[in-house]
């Protein structure tokens, strides 16, 4: 009989690959810099993380620990609709300068994990 082990979760390196697909979601980093959305890159990694960390078991309070960002901003994160993303990621990349949502961040990332299978 063979014993299983669990695998082990690098979870920096899953919240990397969810970052850059959130990324190339989002229309890549030259759609990103040509829309001046450069201000977009912490709200996506914080978010990549979340929805990692809440994968993996973690708790809202536990994941803002983390992070070191407030408990509010995760569960806005957590609670955020990938679908209704679809239609604000493309009003606000059709607008020049108009800053991102950590919602819309948290749609990106929960997206970004579906696309990856994660």
């Amino acid at each position: 009989m063979k014993e299983v082990k669990p695998v082990e979760t690098n979870i920096d390196e899953l919240a990397m690959k969810v970052f850059l697909k959130t990324i190339e979601i989002a229309g890549g980093p030259r759609k990103l810099i040509e829309k001046r959305n450069l201000t977009w890159v912490p709200s996506l990694l914080e978010a990549s993380y979340a929805v990692l960390l809440q994968k993996n078991g973690k708790t809202a309070e536990e994941i803002a620990q983390f992070l070191g960002i407030g408990s509010q901003s995760v569960r806005n994160i957590l609670r955020a609709d990938p679908e209704a993303l679809k239609k604000k990621l493309q009003e606000t990349l059709e607008e020049e300068g108009k800053e991102i949502k950590t919602h819309v961040a948290g749609g990106l990332a929960k997206l970004a994990l579906e696309q990856l299978n994660l």
